[in-house]
């Protein structure tokens, strides 16, 4: 089986999205992590405030940042690393907006991607009260010992996916997403779709038992 993708997640200076403080990917080929990337970055211009309730939750700080790369000097490698592959994020609709806003902001085309979102995906998997990273991590026997750090938080998400893949024997994210009942998200330079249910639950009929491969 082919399972391959790149897992993403910022963390942002303040309640923008546009103020992105650090980014993490996993890059997951035949079902394993295969490398991990991740950088602190300054924010855009004019986004480089730092909100204590934020920090509070990453404990990134202003002075962290100096010497670090601009967002605006990282995005190529960013965006190069997301080409030619599907993304998952967890809450991607965060996610996606941190790459729309703060591209727009540095005139930066918007990338095509293919994004999906395991955040509506454990909804679907994970028998739980709320399905915060850390809490579908735990429940998928998932170690997180540093929650909100870009990187480690972006492994998480790889491996949830993995193993929502593995829960119901499909055979690709496009099987997973399919049996899930959620669809694709899509983003090009004109056109944004987000990544959304199709239907109000999984069809008893399309789970199979969990198997590995």
């Amino acid at each position: 089986m082919s399972l391959d993708f790149v897992a993403i997640d910022f963390e942002t200076a303040n309640r923008r999205h546009g103020s992105p403080c650090q980014v993490g990917m996993a890059l997951v080929h035949d079902g394993r992590i295969q490398d991990t990337w991740g950088s602190l970055m300054r924010p855009p211009y004019g986004y480089g405030w730092f909100d204590p309730n934020c920090t509070e939750v990453h404990g990134i700080v202003e002075r962290d940042l100096e010497g670090q790369p601009g967002f605006e000097d990282l995005w190529p490698a960013i965006e190069k690393r997301l080409t030619g592959h599907p993304v998952m994020a967890h809450n991607a609709a965060f996610d996606i907006a941190v790459i729309r806003e703060s591209t727009s902001h540095c005139g930066f085309e918007w990338p095509t991607l293919d994004f999906g979102c395991s955040l509506l995906l454990a909804r679907r998997h994970y028998d739980l009260p709320e399905h915060t990273l850390d809490a579908v991590a735990a429940a998928a026997g998932i170690p997180l010992d540093c929650h909100h750090d870009a990187v480690h938080d972006a492994v998480a998400c790889a491996l949830i996916t993995v193993d929502m893949v593995r829960r119901v024997s499909a055979t690709s994210l496009d099987d997973l997403l399919q049996i899930s009942g959620i669809a694709w998200g899509r983003m090009a330079p004109d056109h944004h779709e987000p990544c959304h249910p199709t239907r109000a639950a999984a069809e008893p009929d399309r789970q199979r038992a969990p198997t590995l491969f």
